[in-house]
């Protein structure tokens, strides 16, 4: 009983901080907010990210991420996820890499070509096996410059 008390302490402390933590969402993310950069394919340097949407009542996840050239990208699976909902009805974001926060639009890709690409990508940042790819039939974002 002792351990169950102290487990959930443990994660009713963790649901109170703002910032997302590993699974658990979070609110407003904190940071310094700067420019977008003209290449994102910096990112590769970094492996979890952390997305903010909803802007009037931030709710902020961490996802992977990459980046292609001057664009970068998000997704989830196919049957989507509460924040990809969020973005498809407001589409303003703000992503955090590292403790810097930059304010993107996100932006559906539908191509075949780019969705390819995307998929490419993370398949080689994050060591998956093209069989398993779950990007091919995620809901993929591009995250482009307001």
């Amino acid at each position: 009983m002792t351990r169950f008390l102290a487990m959930s302490a443990l994660l009713l402390s963790l649901a109170g901080c703002s910032e997302p933590f590993i699974v658990f969402a979070g609110g407003e993310l904190s940071g310094e907010v700067a420019p977008p950069p003209e290449d994102w394919s910096e990112l590769e340097d970094e492996e979890t990210f952390q997305l903010e949407t909803r802007p009037e009542d931030p709710y902020s996840v961490n996802v992977w991420a990459v980046g292609i050239e001057d664009d970068v990208y998000v997704g989830t699976g196919p049957e989507g996820t509460r924040w990809s909902q969020y973005v498809q009805e407001q589409p303003q974001v703000r992503l955090r890499v590292g403790e810097t926060l930059y304010a993107l639009e996100a932006v559906p890709v539908t191509d075949p070509v780019e969705r390819r690409q995307v998929a490419e990508a993370y398949a080689d940042k994050y060591a998956m096996d093209q069989d398993e790819n779950w990007v091919k039939g995620a809901l993929v974002f591009r995250l482009d410059r307001p």
